[in-house]
């Protein structure tokens, strides 16, 4: 039998991705470190710099006390300095280059592009999904079900059929609709406290869950229903890429089309999306067709005959 340690090197997965959408908190975060800090990179190579020496060089150089400065390595030779203070931070900016002993650090203002490459998703998706639980209706929760080149945009209130208002609606962002899930499990953690009602008859609840034991969770069933997809694949036509095409001399035959492309679905709540939907069959077809009453009318011979 094979031994294997959970967790080695060389069983994890590599290249994932995760999509995230650009939240309140995130703007914030970003504000407070464009103001307050800044990228040092090593110029050269002439000694090894960890960030306890750039600190100390810095707070030095720049007669502010060490405490006032934070320092974390960005990658290799690259550093993230922090102050305490946007005016200590404006006047370290201000002289461009930072000396630490004999090796010169290039310093210049912080931005969220700072290492990062450009991607597009081209796609935007309304989504219903039917079965998440009334206090698990939020974005960070049903984030779990999507592909990792997914993240959920916002939520959906305009809801008009009976259907939609029964589900939790959003949009998402993705670079593929055909990874989006028609149906799924949506599990939760269930609080210890309340693990007795759950597990009534399978073991001691105690030893089932809590820090020391295994998480226990509750299984949601969820349907994903896929209302329209938003494609932004296609460029736009002329008319949107010019408005003054029709005063440039060269007539313009191609038809206006309306962009972004827009697909809609039709979908049934309690029906996984593309399975056939059971047509419902009225009571009179159920009860066969009706006889014709081939009776005498009341005045007739038989009538007649009975007096």
């Amino acid at each position: 039998m094979e031994f294997f340690i959970p967790g080695e090197p060389e069983r994890r997965p590599s290249g994932a991705v995760a999509c995230v959408r650009r939240s309140a908190a995130m703007r914030e975060a970003e504000r407070d470190i464009m103001i307050h800090a800044m990228v040092a990179v090593q110029m050269d190579g002439a000694a090894r710099l960890d960030c306890g020496a750039v600190l100390r060089g810095a707070a030095d150089l720049l007669r502010i006390p060490e405490h006032s400065l934070q320092v974390s390595k960005l990658r290799s030779a690259t550093f993230l300095v922090r102050f305490e203070a946007q005016a200590q931070r404006n006047a370290a900016l201000g002289r461009e280059v930072l000396m630490v002993g004999r090796t010169r650090l290039h310093l210049m203002p912080w931005t969220r592009q700072f290492g990062a490459s450009a991607c597009r998703l081209f796609y935007r998706v309304r989504v219903c999904i039917e079965g998440v639980p009334p206090h698990a209706e939020q974005m960070e929760v049903v984030s779990q079900l999507f592909d990792r080149r997914t993240f959920v945009e916002c939520v959906n209130h305009e809801k008009v059929s009976e259907d939609e208002r029964a589900c939790f609606c959003i949009w998402v962002r993705t670079g593929d609709p055909d990874a989006i899930p028609r149906d799924g499990t949506l599990q939760l953690e269930e609080p210890l406290e309340f693990a007795e009602d759950v597990l009534w008859g399978f073991g001691d609840p105690a030893a089932l869950g809590g820090q020391d034991g295994p998480a226990l969770l509750l299984d949601y069933k969820v349907f994903l229903h896929v209302d329209r997809v938003l494609d932004y694949s296609s460029p736009p036509t002329s008319s949107y890429q010019c408005y003054e095409s029709a005063v440039s001399g060269i007539p313009d035959d191609e038809p206006e089309v309306d962009w972004p492309v827009q697909h809609l679905f039709e979908w049934r709540l309690g029906v996984p999306d593309g399975y056939p939907v059971q047509r419902r069959v009225p009571m009179q077809e159920r009860l066969g067709e009706r006889r014709r009453d081939r009776s005498p009318p009341g005045g007739g011979e038989e009538a007649e005959a009975i007096s």
